[in-house]
């Protein structure tokens, strides 16, 4: 059952698994590739090679640092977007946005703390981290609403979202179709 449209109320859609997928591989593939310079240049300043002994084994220090700089370079390129539209920039180009359950626009403190860093933290896991990073992405075909395990723990939803637009409304209602009626959710 659908909710009347009225004129204070706009339809959202859930972004489609083609978007989703074309986001991911933009902001782990392409934008990844696009910050080696800075990386190599971090991974230099830092001193990280070091760590690194002659038969290419990585110290857990070396690892760790890696990985904070890894984290660094995510949140300098993509903590505005996410701050202002809860977008990466692979979201951004593509036209979708993170939302709470409820449409709700998040803070950048919830987005990294509930959403990303519970999985940066277990994708070091010997095996396990694997296999929850795998079953993390294999969930959104789980359910109508797509989420990953990620949204379901951050309790997130990854909707269409026109460029330009703002999420500003507290209440998003999603029906089975993957449309949701919300009440001024976005704003131009």
């Amino acid at each position: 059952m659908q909710p009347e449209p009225s004129s204070s109320r706009q339809y959202v859609e859930l972004a489609t698994l083609a978007q989703r997928f074309q986001a991911a591989i933009l902001d782990k593939i392409v934008f990844p590739t696009i910050m080696l310079v800075p990386f190599i240049l971090g991974f230099d300043l830092l001193n990280l090679s070091s760590g690194i002994d002659e038969n290419f084994t990585i110290s857990f220090a070396t690892q760790v640092k890696v990985s904070l700089l890894e984290i660094l370079l995510f949140m300098a390129l993509n903590s505005y977007l996410l701050k202002e539209y809860g977008q990466t920039l692979g979201k951004r180009i593509v036209g979708i946005a993170v939302v709470g359950e409820n449409g709700q626009r998040l803070s950048l403190q919830d987005i990294i703390l509930k959403r990303y860093l519970p999985f940066w933290a277990v994708a070091y896991l010997p095996f396990f981290g694997f296999v929850i990073t795998i079953s993390n992405f294999l969930a959104i075909f789980r359910g109508e609403k797509r989420r990953c395990l990620h949204d379901d723990l951050a309790k997130t939803l990854v909707v269409k979202m026109p460029r330009g637009r703002k999420i500003t409304s507290s209440e998003t209602h999603i029906d089975s179709d993957g449309k949701s009626a919300a009440s001024d959710v976005m704003d131009a």
